[in-house]
């Protein structure tokens, strides 16, 4: 079955990049599930943002989606390993992925693009389609946030998101 793939990162210990792969089939049911627990006035869920007692509600609603998330770690913050990061995404969704969505971050709009198109081509996956969104307009890259920040925060934080999360090789 195609999945899709949707990307965050963490940036408070080196750079730590988050790629959650939901089964194709699951994509709608699972949106609908995190826009419903949405609180009013609200336009996306920000792990960061939430309560001790929403974060655990949210890893656990995470857990019921039958995702998959691969974590992929570097050191240090640079654009070189940001580079590392994408194209090791791009290599392990080639063989399976027909979506690839990744947060938009401005200040990397043109390197991530740059990034992505090399990638594609290098693991000749030219039916990828690869967008970068902001995170309110799909509500699926809200996983990988809530599971880059867990796993970020240690702990029993990463105990929770550890039983569908694996570490990747950059």
């Amino acid at each position: 079955m195609p999945i899709h793939v949707f990307v965050d990162e963490s940036k408070s210990r080196g750079l730590l990049m988050a790629a959650a792969r939901c089964p194709a089939g699951n994509v709608t049911v699972n949106r609908k599930a995190l826009r419903a627990f949405l609180l009013p006035g609200q336009e996306r869920l920000h792990f960061n943002h939430e309560t001790d007692a929403r974060r655990k509600q949210i890893l656990r609603m995470i857990g019921d989606f039958h995702v998959l998330v691969d974590i992929y770690h570097a050191q240090r913050e640079t654009l070189a390993n940001r580079r590392r990061c994408l194209d090791a995404i791009v290599r392990d969704s080639a063989a399976d992925a027909e979506r690839l969505v990744i947060e938009r971050d401005d200040s990397t709009y043109d390197y991530d693009r740059g990034t992505l198109h090399a990638a594609c081509h290098r693991y000749r996956c030219f039916d990828l389609r690869w967008e970068l969104l902001m995170p309110k307009l799909d509500p699926l890259l809200w996983v990988p946030d809530a599971v880059a920040a867990a796993w970020t925060r240690g702990g029993h934080w990463r105990r929770l998101v550890e039983p569908f999360s694996q570490l990747r090789e950059l």
